[in-house]
C-alpha cells in the first residue's frame, strides 16, 4: 500500500488527495504534505491522513495518502470523539483499530498542538495491523521524531489563526463604505477594502500604479505623493503626528474625495511601519457617516448639522444659509464646536472629523446590530 518515492518526490506530491485545500480560509500548502508525509515514512506508515475537527460540526479529512474516502472519514470520526473528550489539552497518541472494511488496519492517532478555542488537528499514521511488539518500536521512534514535527505544525497552527484574524478584520472593512488602503513602510499597498479598490478600478480620482496609491489628477499626484511620504516618516513614532495632512483629489464627475490619514504607531509585533490611508466621496450621505462623530463630541442638532456641511465642503456661508441662520449666528455655533472639539480651524475640523470617521461609523454600525 505504501508508494515508494525514491527518485520520484513529485509523482508522491500528485498522489496526495487535499481533500479541503483552504481549510477555513488557509490553503493547506505541498509543505504540509511533505513534512506529515516524511513523518509518516520515517515511522514506517503504508497511509497518513492530516484530520482537522471543529466545534460547528465541519470537521474534515485535510489531506491525505494512500487512504479512500471510507477510511478518511473513519478516521474524521475518531477526530470527533477525541475531540469531544479533550477540549482544553491534547490527549497522547493512540491507536485506533480497523479503520473500515475496505482497509482493516490500525492507525496511530496523534493530537497536533492547538491554540485553546481554536480547531483540533491530528496525524493519523496507517499501519497494517501491527502486532504489540510492531506498536512499540513505532511509539518509540514517535517519541524520537514527534518533537520536531510538532514544532512545525506549532507554526502551522499559529499561521491558521492569525489568517483567520485577517480574514475577520478584511471582512469587516469591506462593510465600510469609505475607501480604506493599508500601505507598508515603502508605500506600497497592502489591502485596499472594496470600497477603495471600486474607486481605484474606476479611476475615480485615484488608481492603483505599480502596486501603489496614485491621484488621477496630475496636480493632486504630487500632492498626495509627498502626503503620503509625510505620513510614512511619522509612521513608528510613539506619539505619531499631531497635524496630518488632509487632501481634495479631484474626479472627472462629482464633488473631489476627501482624503486622510493615519500613521501607523510603533508595534513590538511588528518591524514594517505604514500607514492607513481614508477615502470619503462627498457624495455619500456625510450626515449619516459624520454624525456618530459628532456624538462622541457632544455636539448638538445644530451643532452636528453645521459640522456635517462643512466636512461635505460647504462654506461658512452657504452652511449658514442652508440653516437659514445668519453668518453670524453660523459663527457663533462654529465656535462652539471649535470648543467641544479643541479645534481652532475649520480645516482642523474637518481634518478631525475624517480622522475619526472611521471609528465612530464602525461602533455605530456594530451598535445598531
Amino acid at each position: 500500500m505504501r508508494h515508494s518515492t525514491q527518485g520520484r518526490p513529485t509523482e508522491r506530491i500528485a498522489r496526495i488527495a487535499f481533500h479541503d485545500i483552504h481549510d477555513d480560509g488557509l490553503a493547506i500548502s505541498d509543505d504540509v504534505a511533505l513534512v506529515t508525509g516524511h513523518f509518516a515514512r520515517t515511522l514506517g506508515a503504508d497511509a497518513w491522513a492530516l484530520t482537522s475537527t471543529h466545534e460547528q460540526g465541519a470537521s474534515r479529512c485535510l489531506a491525505a495518502d494512500g487512504l479512500d474516502d471510507d477510511s478518511c472519514a473513519a478516521l474524521v470520526r475518531i477526530a470527533d470523539r477525541i475531540d469531544t473528550g479533550f477540549k482544553h489539552h491534547a490527549p497522547a497518541p493512540l491507536w485506533c483499530d480497523r479503520l473500515s472494511t475496505a482497509h482493516p488496519a490500525s492507525a496511530l492517532v496523534i493530537p497536533v498542538p492547538r491554540t485553546p478555542g481554536q480547531p483540533g488537528a491530528f496525524v493519523n499514521l496507517v499501519f497494517r495491523s501491527p502486532d504489540d511488539d510492531a506498536r512499540g518500536e513505532i511509539e518509540t521512534r514517535c517519541r524520537s521524531e514527534w518533537p520536531s514535527v510538532s514544532a512545525y505544525f506549532r507554526l502551522w497552527e499559529a499561521a491558521r489563526l492569525a489568517q483567520r484574524r485577517t480574514i475577520g478584520v478584511e471582512t469587516g472593512l469591506n462593510l465600510v463604505a469609505i475607501g480604506i488602503v493599508l500601505l507598508s513602510g515603502d508605500g506600497h499597498i497592502v489591502f485596499a477594502n472594496d470600497a477603495a479598490r471600486q474607486l481605484m478600478d474606476r479611476q475615480d480620482g485615484i488608481r492603483e500604479h505599480r502596486g501603489q496609491v496614485q491621484a488621477t489628477d496630475r496636480v493632486d499626484a504630487a500632492a498626495l505623493s509627498t502626503a503620503i511620504g509625510y505620513v510614512l516618516a511619522q509612521s513608528g513614532a510613539d506619539g505619531g503626528a499631531d497635524r496630518l495632512p488632509l487632501l481634495m483629489l479631484h474626479r472627472e464627475s462629482g464633488p473631489p474625495l476627501v482624503t486622510s490619514f493615519a500613521a501607523l504607531p510603533h508595534s513590538d509585533r511588528s518591524d514594517d511601519d505604514g500607514a492607513l490611508l481614508f477615502f470619503v466621496d462627498p457624495g455619500l450621505d456625510i450626515h449619516q457617516l459624520a454624525e456618530p462623530v459628532c456624538k462622541l463630541f457632544r455636539l448638538s442638532r445644530v451643532e452636528t448639522e453645521l459640522t456635517c456641511l462643512l466636512a461635505s465642503g460647504q462654506t461658512l456661508a452657504a452652511a449658514a444659509q442652508a440653516l437659514h441662520v445668519k453668518l453670524g449666528t453660523a459663527r457663533g455655533y462654529l465656535k462652539q464646536v471649535f470648543v467641544k472639539t479643541g479645534s481652532n480651524r475649520q480645516v482642523d475640523l474637518v481634518r478631525l472629523i475624517f480622522s475619526n470617521l472611521i471609528r465612530a461609523s464602525t461602533h455605530d454600525h456594530l451598535h445598531r446590530r
